[in-house]
């Protein structure tokens, strides 16, 4: 069991999923999967998340028969998940490195909590 599901939504962001997977894929810390949900996007995204799947064990293709919003679509992303903690990213979002060992070694320090608060910066 991975620590980190992270869960990637996607509807129209194909000029930005690419950047966003990849500082997923990117971290320093390498315990997690990474669910691409393809809300039915009219883009390139299904594509892209397959391109994805197809070079990379950690990620896993989740394509919705019909588009449901970015809620749904991430909750098809949690029926899916197998993480201890659930990480929530949109697809025109990226991590910074070391985003996910920062994460990890707070939730060591903390007692292994059932939710994490952290900050975000917007650029």
């Amino acid at each position: 069991m991975p620590r980190f599901s992270v869960i990637v939504p996607a509807y129209q962001v194909q000029a930005y999923l690419a950047e966003c997977l990849d500082s997923v894929l990117s971290q320093s810390y390498a315990d997690f999967e990474l669910i691409a949900v393809d809300d039915r996007s009219p883009d390139g995204c299904g594509a892209i998340i397959d391109e994805y799947a197809a070079r990379d064990p950690r990620v896993k293709a989740l394509h919705l028969a019909e588009n449901a919003g970015l809620g749904p679509a991430r909750n098809a992303g949690v029926d899916e998940a197998g993480g201890d903690y659930l990480l929530f990213l949109d697809g025109d979002d990226t991590l910074t490195p070391h985003t996910l060992r920062a994460l990890a070694d707070r939730l060591a320090a903390t007692g292994e909590p059932d939710v994490l608060v952290f900050d975000y910066a917007r650029t």
